[in-house]
């Protein structure tokens, strides 16, 4: 018999489809479903225990995925999604190969959601919009069965933990079956959902007619949520303003309590494709800003050959995933949960939206907070900086060439020499001696020398204590990096460091054996390359001519003397693989 928390329950109702008594019903809770058990039907066969994945069943996952950046190149149906039109595509291609699509739909009074099935373009349009709470199932798992029995083709569009109960309550794969979820933040109370909607109707005077959320009017990245009532009449709120979007930063108290430790929360999915908004992404164009970009995970096969036979609908890019985690947290990060949610729910229950978002979600008392802070901080960039030296190699030395908005900011202790022909170019923030130790006398020097180039790729913070020769005719690449106190880089011939490289203390890079022995008659060098998103620990040491991998660990003291493989865990002095697959 399931007894399951609401910490665990991610009330996908997969136990009560699989119940061969109906013993299983479902209580609303909060605006969340959770299990009862009718103990006179229960014949104690432990199906939904074994089989639920929260607690039971654990679903295989996929490989490590491919990764796209991706849209359709309907423009106009790029409009009406909410991110790149990549799931209508992959829905539209489904269905004219004669196959069904399970998505979810509005129910006619815009108070709930539902799954439903589709199988033609023109209801298409019913699953094609974002819904932030949980819908309701029904037996949409018997249904998807009963046509997979029947060798139908079924794309099931849904969560990772829905995805996850689909395929655990089926119980072996089938091949017809393509499983697409997204990146998700978590479910958001129905509850709530429906007494907002029920306000709106009495302050309008008007039944919902259509609800939008994420809706672009005014630009992908400036999304908000329309409400249209039967009237004529239309209700909109930039996310900006809308004290939900608010209450989810806040408190979040709205969230079901489960997805503040889901388990779906990895590079590594259950399902084929996942799709997502790729958040922060660099390198295209105000107008795709404004029309949106989808993010697309291929974790298996089958995924990778269905999106292929969409390719020429989209205009695609392959991509990092690195990229998509600086603006996508939910992708592996879980969500801070926070005590509170007894009261918050109990005022739900009593008091009006406004008056719950007054509490809960009041933006002036937010952006008020966030101007303070970053008061504060602008405050304690300008106690921490030369400013001299802000000005002269901001502004005066014309050895720096920086974009436009992007500064060197030197902090008191920041020793930089530049000799004649030396270059420093700058297209992100750079921030040289970041110290932590307050009152210290600490010193960072970063000297360039002729010929040689210190090229700033991404926002860098170089820490107390550290050191950076750049020998003559030399080029030093550093993208997104932070280091630690004591790091050294030496660089004679070239040294590249990608995207999201974190330091510990001391950490220690040459690409030469810098100092010419009756072995070595002259000054070595050979480049070096560290990828995007490595962890160099504590004592680390790299020698020149090698390259490590994206998504690497080098552990504590080790001394880097080859390769290091992507994703892979190395220890010792020399250092050796001791894991593989590793993610952070």
């Amino acid at each position: 018999m399931i007894d399951i928390t609401e910490k665990l329950c991610t009330g996908c109702t997969m136990c009560g489809q699989i119940c061969p008594t109906g013993a299983i019903e479902f209580k609303i809770q909060n605006g969340f479903r959770l299990p009862v058990v009718n103990i006179e039907k229960c014949i104690d066969c432990h199906l939904c225990e074994k089989k639920c994945p929260a607690v039971g069943c654990a679903v295989e996952k996929n490989s490590y995925p491919i990764v796209y950046s991706a849209w359709s190149k309907n423009t106009a149906q790029r409009r009406k999604c909410t991110s790149g039109g990549v799931c209508y595509e992959l829905s539209k291609c489904f269905i004219e190969q004669g196959g069904y699509v399970c998505g979810v739909a509005w129910c006619d009074n815009y108070k709930n959601a539902e799954y439903i099935i589709v199988n033609s373009l023109d209801k298409l349009d019913l699953i094609t919009q974002s819904k932030y709470f949980q819908p309701e199932m029904n037996d949409i798992f018997v249904k998807i069965k009963e046509l997979l029995d029947r060798h139908e083709k079924v794309m099931f569009v849904g969560t990772s933990c829905s995805n996850a109960a689909l395929l655990s309550f089926l119980g072996k794969k089938y091949q017809e079956l393509l499983c697409v979820d997204f990146i998700c933040r978590g479910y958001t109370s129905q509850l709530y959902h429906a007494k907002r909607v029920v306000e709106l109707e009495r302050k309008y005077n008007s039944e919902i007619d259509f609800i939008q959320y994420k809706e672009k009017s005014i630009g992908w990245t400036k999304f908000g949520t329309r409400f249209n009532f039967k009237n004529g009449e239309s209700y909109y709120i930039n996310k900006d303003d809308d004290p939900y979007e608010y209450m989810l930063q806040i408190d979040d108290y709205v969230t079901r309590e489960s997805c503040f430790e889901c388990q779906y929360r990895t590079s590594e999915r259950v399902t084929d494709v996942t799709l997502g908004d790729f958040w922060g992404i660099n390198g295209v164009t105000n107008e795709d800003r404004i029309n949106g970009v989808s993010v697309v995970l291929l974790s298996s096969e089958k995924g990778i050959s269905f999106f292929n036979s969409i390719k020429e609908s989209l205009v695609v890019e392959k991509r990092d995933i690195w990229e998509i985690k600086k603006g996508n947290h939910c992708l592996n990060g879980q969500l801070p949960y926070k005590e509170g949610r007894e009261r918050f729910y109990k005022d739900l229950e009593s008091d009006s939206i406004r008056e719950i978002h007054k509490k809960y979600g009041n933006v002036r008392m937010f952006k008020m907070k966030k101007r303070k802070e970053k008061l504060l901080k602008i405050i304690e960039l300008l106690m921490k900086i030369d400013k001299i030296s802000f000005v002269y190699y901001n502004f005066l030395c014309k050895k720096v060439t920086r974009d436009n908005r992007r500064y060197i900011f030197p902090y008191k202790g920041s020793r930089i020499v530049m000799d004649e022909g030396a270059k420093l170019i700058v297209h992100a923030n750079v921030f040289f001696n970041d110290f932590k130790h307050k009152k210290s006398n600490e010193e960072t020097y970063i000297h360039i020398y002729s010929g040689g180039v210190m090229e700033i790729n991404g926002r860098v913070r170089v820490a107390a204590n550290s050191s950076i020769d750049i020998l003559k005719g030399a080029l030093l690449k550093v993208g997104k990096t932070d280091t630690n106190y004591g790091a050294v880089i030496v660089c004679s011939n070239r040294i590249e460091l990608g995207d999201g490289v974190d330091m510990g203390r001391n950490v220690v890079i040459y690409d030469s054996n810098f100092h010419p022995t009756k072995f070595n008659e002259k000054i070595k060098g050979r480049p070096l390359i560290i990828g995007n998103h490595v962890w160099l620990c504590t004592g680390v040491s790299i020698v020149k001519g090698l390259t490590i991998g994206d998504g690497a660990i080098c552990g504590i003291n080790s001394t880097i003397v080859r390769d290091v493989k992507a994703r892979s865990s190395v220890l010792g002095n020399p250092a050796k693989c001791v894991m593989e697959n590793v993610e952070w």
